[in-house]
């Protein structure tokens, strides 16, 4: 899954002091153009957590006819521990796209280094369409979508989840008539520009992670001069086609997934076996020659491939959160499914329960021109099953499945350029199996005006996987606070068996 987030003030960055009018979205013609202002936020306490304040921020459903409707975004915040006063507001994304950033708000502040959560009020809000902002909740559940098999026995044939990636458009854009065609990124991006004025902030900083480098990059895009600095941790390039993605993620897939498992295998014991190589392949075959029944008989899903590879793209993404995962395989093998299917599970919906798919496809499809059809969809997963064994197909279903039956995208994200001050920082891991470290150096490119770091490392970004790393803290802490930026080249290397 993808992810990122955002902050700042003026004397920290000269280079960022270049121009103080106000850039607009482009709005079609004949359109009016947003109100000059916003409403400040009615700050009050958060529920369970007194460090942090809660609060909401109005936005129009459509930005080209603004009186047609609005939806409030949650928002929380918290204000800067000291000393001295803060330097800004920086914003946090933590990808999905779908998750809720204010529930994973706690997460990301512990995460930050301390200098930074010192001196930046944090603040972070729940995209439209998810969390507390209206979020959409229409389509099968996660256990339906988890163990749909992720590609067919031959080319030419049409992916096997199409019915229930056709079912989950259908019942979406039946619930949601009016809501539905303005989840993207581009008019998210607009609301963290709502966020921006309600904070009462001339720019702001950014902190996103994974998808949520795409929102950052469509913000500075669109709102240049809005950008004091904008950390994009694990960026992927989101006008790259999604064959495309997924042909980039699949060979990365495959590396994580082959170190995971050696590096399983070099401790003792580990759940796998001697070979967790050839454990984690016999595991695969036997589920797709015969699926195991439905976990205690409660379920009408029964545990497939599928899910084994959810549950895959969770561990190798989130290695810390998931350390249960080498057992999950093993007692699979043994013919108990429950622990996998409780893993996939765990990785298609939110830390409150809530099922990612319908907010995670409406962004992914919406920002995308191309939607490949069923057949070249299921073509492709074939494809990268048989080049990338055992795990390639999981690329498709991370990055296109849902869309081989979803509408057009209304407004898809074209070009992309980055801030118009100081450049934006592209954080591109070696290891990381989601957003392939291709795909950030790409992105790096692409934005123009940005400095790329490589961290050497395994998971999908830096921030949620090795907080403590002295070197990228070092790196991130001094861009964000001093606005400098790291050497051409810098490279933080692998700290005890990194990629």
């Amino acid at each position: 899954m993808r992810r990122p987030s955002r902050g700042r003030r003026a004397a920290r960055h000269a280079l960022a002091a270049v121009g103080a009018t106000v850039v607009f979205a482009t709005i079609p013609a004949g359109a009016s153009p947003a109100p000059p202002g916003a409403d400040p936020i009615s700050w009050s306490p958060c529920p369970g957590q007194p460090q942090d304040q809660c609060g909401s921020v109005r936005v129009p459903i459509d930005y080209a006819h603004p009186s047609a409707g609005s939806i409030d975004l949650a928002v929380i915040r918290r204000p800067a521990s000291g000393p001295g006063p803060a330097l800004g507001d920086l914003l946090f994304n933590p990808g999905g796209p779908g998750l809720s950033a204010v529930g994973l708000f706690d997460l990301f502040a512990a995460a930050l280094p301390a200098d930074v959560a010192r001196r930046f009020d944090l603040v972070s809000f729940d995209e439209r369409g998810t969390g507390g902002s209206d979020r959409l909740a229409c389509g099968p559940g996660t256990a339906a979508l988890t163990a749909a098999v992720p590609a067919s026995d031959a080319p030419g044939k049409a992916l096997p989840g199409t019915p229930l990636y056709a079912r989950l458009a259908a019942d979406c854009r039946r619930r949601y008539p009016t809501l539905l065609p303005f989840v993207d990124t581009t008019n998210s991006a607009r609301d963290m520009d709502r966020v921006r004025r309600a904070l009462g902030a001339r720019r702001i900083d950014y902190y996103g992670v994974s998808y949520g480098t795409a929102l950052g990059a469509e913000y500075a895009t669109l709102f240049p001069r809005r950008v004091a600095a904008m950390v994009l941790d694990g960026g992927f390039d989101p006008t790259e086609p999604l064959a495309g993605q997924a042909a980039d993620e699949a060979p990365a897939l495959a590396t994580s997934l082959r170190r995971y498992l050696a590096r399983c295998g070099g401790q003792a014991p580990c759940p796998l076996g001697p070979d967790p190589v050839a454990a984690y392949a016999a595991v695969f075959a036997s589920l797709a020659a015969h699926p195991l029944p439905p976990p205690g008989g409660a379920d009408v899903q029964p545990v497939t491939t599928g899910d084994l590879l959810a549950a895959t793209l969770f561990a190798l993404s989130s290695p810390g959160f998931t350390p249960g995962f080498p057992a999950a395989v093993a007692r699979a093998g043994e013919g108990d499914g429950a622990p996998l299917a409780a893993l996939a599970t765990t990785f298609g919906e939110d830390a409150g329960g809530v099922a990612l798919a319908p907010a995670q496809w409406a962004y992914i499809c919406q920002d995308a021109r191309d939607h490949p059809g069923p057949r070249a969809t299921g073509t492709l997963a074939w494809a990268l099953a048989r080049r990338h064994p055992p795990a390639g197909a999981a690329a498709v279903t991370n990055n296109l499945a849902g869309c081989v039956a979803w509408p057009p995208a209304r407004q898809p994200i074209a070009g992309l350029h980055g801030p118009s001050g100081l450049p934006a920082l592209v954080i591109g891991g070696t290891g990381d199996p989601n957003v392939p470290y291709t795909d950030a150096a790409r992105l790096a490119r692409t934005l123009r005006r940005a400095r790329f770091v490589t961290w050497v490392g395994d998971g999908d970004s830096w921030l949620l996987n090795d907080p403590s790393d002295p070197c990228m803290a070092g790196v991130v802490g001094a861009y964000l606070v001093a606005g400098r930026l790291p050497a051409p080249g810098s490279r933080c290397p692998a700290r005890g068996g990194g990629a």
